[in-house]
């Protein structure tokens, strides 16, 4: 599913559900990766096996997604028409105070506009179960 207003940015967005689904029915944890456009060549980003063993004292994985910025900032250096977009895991709490999972896409177009969409999920067996995206648009 994806907001009307964000249909140019449609083929990013699929690829990027597609590719979540296939590693979220395979395991509960998603590494965060990146999706570049330029010239409407997508192309995914992941970081090297290296990135992953940065953890804290507590088992958490640090890092990660300021290094997939900074390889996205140089992917945009190529073309002025770049759109780039950060897809990672999130936790949203309800005003019920209920916590579910979402994947949060950053998107940051060739004019340097930001876009949070989350897409709630829940585990279904041997697959995930997409909800109603929602959004927020944030200037630079």
């Amino acid at each position: 599913m994806i907001l009307k207003q964000q249909v140019q940015y449609a083929s990013m967005i699929d690829r990027a559900l597609n590719l979540c689904e296939a590693m979220l029915s395979r395991s509960q944890t998603l590494y965060p990766f990146a999706v570049l456009s330029i010239d409407k060549q997508i192309q995914c980003v992941f970081l090297d096996d290296e990135d992953y063993n940065n953890t804290h004292p507590n088992g958490a994985h640090f890092g990660m997604i300021e290094k997939l910025e900074r390889q996205l900032a140089s992917g945009k250096k190529q073309a002025n028409s770049a759109i780039g977009m950060l897809v990672y895991a999130a936790t949203i709490r309800s005003p019920q105070q209920e916590e579910n999972d979402a994947l949060m896409f950053s998107i940051c177009d060739a004019n340097g506009e930001n876009t949070l969409t989350l897409y709630p999920y829940e585990f279904e067996v041997n697959s995930i179960k997409i909800g109603k995206p929602f959004t927020c648009d944030f200037p630079d």
